[in-house]
């Protein structure tokens, strides 16, 4: 008997390892859902705009090319998320497919490359590369990826997520309601994928009364 549907939201920034460490285990979740139609609604959340110095208008979205963080000593050139994000549009405009191959190559070229070698955010031209390696329309990424309202996406995002409280990444947003930020210290083993989804999300969504856990020392 097919089980209720599940929809979520993930509020993710490229350059958090914890939001890849998410994005690899939902993905994991995803192929294992055989059971029911499981559904996940990546959305954009920028570390470099919640990090802003207190009274800054500085936005993210509108910058130019070459910018720079009004806090540079924690978010120098190689911690710059703008282009992620743009790119991820741009490939989202070739379907949930291309979005789905697109996300998962330019998280590895960041925290799992070849050759122990990060790809850095902030050059232009490599993302080129990244939707070559995850076989989209090149001439149309490349188009649609200096296409500045595609941004809209990400403030947008964004901002929704401040209204809601959420403040860092990676948050999931269960039925549209209920929000947890997850730290994992790696992609949870393959007997936990399934399990350790279902019991987190009972209890973010059974458990009203459960407000926060923390483990003390991480």
């Amino acid at each position: 008997m097919t089980q209720p549907s599940i929809s979520i939201s993930v509020f993710f920034d490229f350059l958090c390892p914890y939001a890849y460490r998410t994005a690899m285990w939902l993905d994991q979740v995803r192929d294992k859902m055989v059971d029911r139609d499981f559904e996940i609604n990546w959305r954009y959340f920028s570390l470099e705009q919640v990090n802003l110095p207190a009274g800054s208008d500085w936005k993210v979205w509108e910058q130019a090319d070459e910018y720079e963080h009004p806090n540079p000593e924690r978010n120098g050139p190689n911690q710059r998320g703008l282009f992620a994000f743009w790119a991820a549009e741009a490939a989202r405009k070739q379907g949930p497919e291309c979005f789905d191959r697109f996300r998962a190559t330019l998280y590895n070229a960041r925290h799992n490359p070849t050759e122990n070698r990060p790809m850095n955010y902030s050059n232009r031209k490599l993302f080129e590369q990244v939707a070559a390696a995850a076989n989209l329309d090149i001439n149309r990424f490349i188009q649609d990826f200096h296409d500045r309202s595609l941004l809209e996406a990400l403030r947008r995002d964004h901002e929704e997520a401040i209204a809601r409280g959420i403040f860092g990444v990676p948050t999931i947003v269960f039925d549209n309601e209920n929000a947890v930020f997850l730290k994992m210290d790696d992609v949870p083993p393959v007997e936990d994928v399934l399990p350790f989804f279902h019991n987190l999300r009972h209890s973010f969504t059974g458990r009203r009364w459960l407000l926060e856990a923390k483990r003390p020392g991480a």
